[in-house]
This record gives structure tokens, C-alpha cells and sequence, in this order.
């Protein structure tokens, strides 16, 4: 689709949907359309709504959220409010069982036995220029990375954009990045709205760090902006902070942990297995690169 059809259809959705949803004080959007993050932005943007919220899972695999509520609420009568605290709703998978994939990968490693220890580690591997598969907790629920299966570099590294994307990722050049900030200094850098939490919105970065982030910026100066909240990933807000003092940036680029086309990375050893595979399962490239 050319650049100028694609901006046009963009154009005509928004209008659509904005001239739809009407105003009002509480907008809640789902369905597919609503991973369309410009779109979402457009709403948070136009004023009509004092606050608009997107079900972060919002094509057809959110759905299950729905039917567990569902249950919740009309089958077994119960009133009390769940709320959506994070997505990472998935498996889990022990140090030590990710040790026992690797020693049967045969890869060199070295084991960090705490928590200081990794996020020291990792900050000085992001600040001499390379790239981090990272992976740890449960697994994110929807079709974003947010800090459990991600792949992480420096926007202060010159040639992150271009190695993410052509040698890691496979992808063509023109696909930015999100941009994973503490949520309480976010607004240092970005304007974003509520919905960065889930990677659901696009923000703007402002004017005085435009340069800084030149290889993230999809136009206009808008980016994907991702705020961490401190109890919602205590261990990925510990690794900005840790970055942020480190570098004076605590922000870092953050892409889905996969190959272009395939399933977020699950397991230590294959990247779409929904359990730990038995010792004699092969090992995945995608998982150790």
C-alpha cells in the first residue's frame, strides 16, 4: 500500500470512528480496530472524552478475558471488581529450568545468582552496544512485548535500528520500536497518554529530544511510547532506573522478543511451546540469538 492511500485510510478511520464515539466522560474501545494505536491516540487527543480506555487485548484472543468476567460475574454471582493489573498472565519458567534447556543446548553461560547482579550485568552489556534478548516471569498475554519477553537495546546505541531490524528481526527498515520509560518520568521525554501502560497508544516525543530518538520515530514526532510501573514489573522499572543512572537515559528500546512473523518466545527453549519441552527437545535459534 502506498505511503499517501495508507495515510488517507488512516485519516478517514479516525474520522469515522471519533465522529462515532461521540463525547462523554468514559470511552472503553475493543475489538481488532482497537490495536490501531494512532487511532486510539486520535480519541485521547481530540478532547471529546475526559478518559479513554483500550482493552490492551483487544483482537479476537481478548476475548477470553471477556468469557472468564462472564463467568465470574454471572455464573458464580460474584460482584467484586477484578481489575486488569498487568497482562503478564502467562507461564512462568524456573532459573533452574532454564538452566537445565541450556546446558542441553550446549551454549557457554554464566549463572547470576541475584537479582543486583543481573541488573548490573545487563545495564553494562546495553551500554557497550549490544542487544539483549530479555526474558523473565510470566509471559505477556496480547500482541505487545512489555518487559517479560522483549528484546532490548539502547537508543543511544548509533546502530540499534539497524541491527534490530535487519539482523535480528528481518524486517524492513521502516519499522520503529517502542520506547520503555518509568512511568513517573515519562513525561521528561513524552507526551503520552494513560494507554502507554499497555503499549496501546503512540505518544509524541518532545522537541528537545527529537534527535535522541530519530530511529524510533514513526512521523511527526510520534513514537510508541511504553511506561513501566514499578508494582506492575518491579524487575524491568529496577532495569530503567539502573539504566537511567548508568547512562542519564532511563530509557530503552523495546521490541517483541520473536522473529518477524512468528509467536512471541514462551519457553527457555522453543519460542511457542505453551510447557517445558523434555530434555531431549532441540534448541531454538530464535530463543539464543
Amino acid at each position: 500500500m502506498k505511503p499517501s492511500l495508507a495515510a488517507g485510510l488512516q485519516y478517514a478511520v479516525e474520522q469515522a470512528v471519533t465522529g462515532m464515539a461521540g463525547k462523554g466522560e468514559n470511552l472503553c474501545l475493543a475489538g481488532g480496530l482497537a490495536l490501531n494505536v494512532l487511532l486510539v491516540a486520535a480519541l485521547e487527543r481530540c478532547g471529546n472524552w475526559k478518559n479513554v480506555f483500550v482493552q490492551p487485548a483487544a483482537g479476537n484472543a481478548g476475548t477470553a478475558l471477556g468469557a472468564v468476567l462472564h463467568a465470574w460475574h454471572q455464573v458464580f454471582r460474584e460482584s467484586k471488581r477484578v481489575p486488569l493489573v498487568d497482562l503478564c498472565l502467562g507461564p512462568s519458567f524456573s532459573a533452574e529450568e532454564a538452566k537445565q534447556v541450556i546446558e542441553n543446548c550446549k551454549l557457554n553461560f554464566r549463572y547470576l545468582l541475584t537479582t543486583g547482579e543481573l541488573i548490573e550485568t545487563t545495564v553494562r552489556v546495553i551500554h557497550d552496544q549490544k542487544i539483549v534478548a530479555w526474558m523473565h516471569g510470566r509471559m505477556e498475554f496480547g500482541p505487545r512485548a512489555l518487559g517479560n519477553r522483549s528484546i532490548l537495546a539502547s537508543p543511544l546505541n548509533p546502530y540499534s535500528t539497524e541491527n534490530l531490524n535487519i539482523f535480528i528481526k528481518h524486517r524492513e527498515p521502516f519499522r520503529k520500536f517502542a520506547a520503555s520509560v518509568p512511568e513517573e518520568v515519562a513525561d521528561q521525554y513524552f507526551e503520552v497518554g494513560s494507554n502507554a501502560r499497555f503499549l496501546a497508544t503512540v505518544g509524541r516525543v518532545k522537541a528537545e529530544h527529537r534527535k535522541l530518538f530519530e530511529g524510533a520515530i514513526l512521523g511527526d514526532g510520534m513514537v510508541r511510547v511504553h511506561t513501566v510501573r514499578r508494582e506492575e514489573n518491579p524487575l524491568f522499572w529496577e532495569l530503567l532506573q539502573a539504566t537511567g543512572k548508568a547512562t542519564g537515559l532511563p530509557v530503552l528500546y523495546n521490541t517483541s522478543f520473536n522473529l518477524f512473523g512468528d509467536p512471541l518466545v514462551c519457553t527457555p527453549a522453543t519460542p511457542s511451546a505453551a510447557s517445558t519441552p523434555p530434555a531431549s527437545t532441540p534448541c531454538s535459534s530464535a530463543t539464543f540469538s
